[in-house]
């Protein structure tokens, strides 16, 4: 009986263990892409006085299932409530599409990705 618990706690432990290093794996990453987004965001004509947000979203799960890992979304200050998504995906941050609440319409969303590719989207 004893041994069982003994083994119980090292599994707990062990398991504890992981936990905390893919969390402190997480945090790392975490700010190692946003400064890799700055990074990208200049060699794409913005600067970091242009974004008014760059939140990172990670799910293990989705890497399990073959989605994207890392979720980036930039929001800048010229165009609030406009989210501009990425991935970082094989040590590049992917451009992936354009999203807002409520929903833009199809041309809008195409507008948006022309003008952010092509680094006009803060020009007026």
């Amino acid at each position: 009986m004893v041994k069982r618990k003994k083994l119980w706690l090292a599994a707990i432990v062990v398991l504890a263990a992981i936990i905390v290093a893919l969390s402190l794996n997480v945090l790392v990453q975490q700010k190692f892409i946003k400064t890799y987004t700055y990074t990208e965001l200049e060699h794409r004509g913005y600067t970091a006085q242009d974004i008014k947000e760059i939140n990172i979203l990670h799910s293990y799960l989705n890497r399990l299932l073959s989605y994207n890992e890392w979720r980036i979304s930039v929001e800048f200050k010229a165009e609030p409530g406009i989210f501009f998504w990425f991935t970082y995906r094989n040590k590049q941050i992917v451009f992936q599409g354009v999203s807002s609440e409520p929903m833009l319409d199809k041309e809008l969303v195409l507008t948006y990705s022309e003008r952010f590719k092509n680094g006009s989207l803060l020009k007026k």
